[in-house]
């Protein structure tokens, strides 16, 4: 029995014993996978819970799901470690109710991007045996390579499936719902270390950082984002852009007259149109930089494959360093949401640098 049908199994399980009433977590579409909702234990089988592409986030489904009010069935929600941690965000950000919802997380193999799912299909089983190896594909997208919790965290979630460094997929709780359900349940919670696989991620992630920072400031970020079509795709898919206004989406407010245009010009020996661009990508990063939790779907969501999350996963990284914040992780509330009269003095005079 593979992970999958291991996952299934459980479902129909918890079906039976009355412990949910509901599943969200991914299913094949023909030739990709979205996030689909049973209510049937006969429905089970549409399911693959541990899917090999991210279309959406499953916790923006959550979000959308619980907006208005709360589940009104016990549902059980299959969610990758990121997705996970955006739960929890967005739990604090008053944008998902967790009342009866359960998460389940595993150790996740990474997804392949969804474009080039499409044209060249890999299985999830392929992804799996990289990471029983202690390793990941050189498939999966970038935000997956140098993902920083690739695993289940403790009172991140309820359930964890353990798949690295263990003989045989084994459950354990994350929470104390995750506790009574699996008792409930009837399984033995297992345990497994995967020091070393996520030793090895952080690793590659600290090479990342240094390696594909953007440099040159104000006109290295330009460059960066030349190609940039303004279609707010970026936007639409990021699970932390959740206003119901959003200032970027009146286009009113960058209605200026030709004077101004031309004033810049004369300033600047020329500028680029639109001249918002960069304004777009710096108010998100003020926006949800300290709450990026780094799925990268950012970037998938780029027509012109622009490598946005190397922009909102560093600077969103360095955001969280300066309030000791870990989203999705800490049980703080998010910086955004705490305003302190008397905090960053360090920064004070600071006017920034051109490198």
């Amino acid at each position: 029995m593979n992970e999958n049908e291991m996952l299934k199994k459980l479902m129909v399980d918890a079906f039976e014993k009355g412990l949910i009433e509901a599943v969200m977590a991914p299913a094949a579409t023909k030739d990709s996978y979205t996030y689909a909702l049973i209510t049937k234990k006969e429905d089970v089988d549409k399911l693959t819970p541990i899917a090999p592409v991210m279309q959406w986030n499953g916790a923006d489904m959550l979000r959308r799901i619980t907006r208005l009010k709360k589940s009104e069935r016990k549902l059980l929600a299959i969610l990758r470690p990121c997705e996970a941690r955006t739960y929890k965000e967005l739990v604090k950000f008053n944008q998902v109710n967790p009342e009866n919802i359960i998460v389940l997380s595993y150790d996740c193999p990474g997804t392949i991007h969804a474009r080039t799912y499409k044209y060249q299909p890999t299985g999830i089983d392929e992804l799996i045996a990289e990471i029983k190896k202690g390793g990941k594909s050189n498939k999966i997208r970038e935000a997956c390579k140098v993902c920083e919790y690739p695993t289940p965290i403790p009172n991140v979630g309820d359930i964890g499936l353990g798949l690295v460094n263990t003989d045989s997929p084994v459950f354990f709780a994350l929470s104390d719902k995750g506790k009574e359900f699996l008792k409930a349940m009837g399984i033995e919670e297992g345990s497994r270390n995967a020091d070393e696989w996520i030793a090895m991620h952080r690793k590659i992630r600290e090479e990342w950082y240094e390696k594909e920072r953007i440099r040159g400031g104000r006109k290295g970020l330009e460059e960066f984002l030349s190609s940039c079509l303004n279609c707010h795709n970026c936007k639409n898919m990021c699970p932390i852009c959740f206003c119901k206004e959003c200032f970027f989406e009146d286009r009113t407010v960058f209605d200026y007259e030709s004077t101004k245009f031309f004033n810049w010009a004369d300033d600047k020996d020329g500028i680029r149109l639109p001249t918002d661009k960069a304004l777009f990508h710096i108010g998100r990063l003020i926006h949800m930089g300290t709450s990026c939790i780094g799925c990268g779907l950012c970037q998938q969501a780029c027509p012109m494959d622009i490598p946005l999350y190397r922009l909102f996963g560093i600077v969103g990284n360095e955001l969280q360093k300066v309030f000791d914040y870990k989203p999705g992780v800490d049980d703080a509330i998010p910086p955004v949401m705490d305003f302190r009269e008397d905090e960053l003095h360090e920064f004070e005079g600071l006017l920034g640098g051109e490198e």
